[in-house]
């Protein structure tokens, strides 16, 4: 894997890189707190299947794309970041792969609702489409999805960001080589701060639904992450209108690329194999 610079909107993203640059493209979404370090294990195998496989830091990840205030980090700058990082890696008139994870689940399918014309084929880890979760709060078994998201409300204090970042790295208890990354790319205050701007920001989101999505789609779905309730992740079935496949890993926490990086792996490499062109 190669660090690179990506320069878009007027920002430079860092980035891990891996494989051929004239192999179809791959975007990578991490998850918070985390960091595109969270693709490593994935990317040098997808480079090994022929193609361009490029992890980003989103916005608030990288000193040189760190704006401040909350509204800098409503879905829709996360949108317009990842459709300007693959122009500036030759893509804007053909479509590219893009897997995510996370929070970058819920940018995955926001851009990919919004403007299918750009996306080849999706695969979302822990996160559902956001309807899902809309149509499950709503219903009888919402209280269950209610509580999975429980934290939001403590994550979005501010002046608790380090007590947050540390508590989460220390419940998953992964080995210390796959989160000191994390530790020293977020070891600054205002790196912490924005960051989580991303919980403080989820009311200033647009309220208008997304649509369905019609691209071939992967979702892969943690039971013991325990944010996202079984009703939840079944419902997003009701939101993929393409090839759809649900992929359950009964034994991975959260931060499961890094739990279970084999299954899922295989899991990605499978579904590219039936619908990448």
């Amino acid at each position: 894997m190669n660090r690179i610079q990506i320069k878009a909107r007027g920002f430079r993203f860092d980035a891990w890189s891996a494989g051929p640059k004239e192999g179809p493209l791959i975007l990578f979404l991490h998850g918070l707190p985390r960091t595109s370090w969270e693709w490593h294990h994935q990317l040098p195998k997808l480079a090994e299947a022929g193609f361009r496989a490029v992890a980003p830091d989103l916005r608030g990840y990288c000193p040189g794309a760190r704006p401040e205030g909350v509204e800098a980090y409503v879905g829709d700058e996360f949108v317009k970041d990842i459709l300007a990082i693959a122009d500036q890696l030759g893509w804007e008139d053909r479509p590219f792969h893009l897997m995510a994870t996370s929070i970058g689940s819920v940018v995955a399918w926001c851009l990919a609702g919004q403007y299918p014309q750009r996306v080849a084929t999706l695969a979302c880890i822990n996160i559902p489409h956001p309807m899902a979760i809309v149509e499950v709060i709503a219903s009888k078994a919402g209280d269950k999805q209610r509580q999975g998201f429980s934290y939001f409300s403590n994550f979005r204090k501010e002046g608790e960001e380090l007590k947050n970042f540390e508590s989460v790295l220390k419940r998953i208890g992964l080995p210390a080589e796959e989160t000191d990354p994390y530790r020293k790319a977020l070891s600054s205050d205002e790196a912490l701060r924005v960051v989580f701007h991303w919980y403080r920001a989820l009311p200033l989101w647009a309220s208008q639904p997304l649509k369905p999505i019609i691209v071939p789609t992967l979702f892969i779905w943690p039971p013991k992450a325990g944010n996202v309730s079984r009703e939840a992740a079944e419902a997003c079935a009701h939101y993929v209108e393409g090839p759809y496949r649900f992929e359950i890993l009964n034994d991975a926490r959260n931060f499961a690329l890094q739990m279970e990086p084999e299954k899922i792996t295989s899991l990605l490499l499978e579904h590219l194999a039936e619908h990448a062109q």
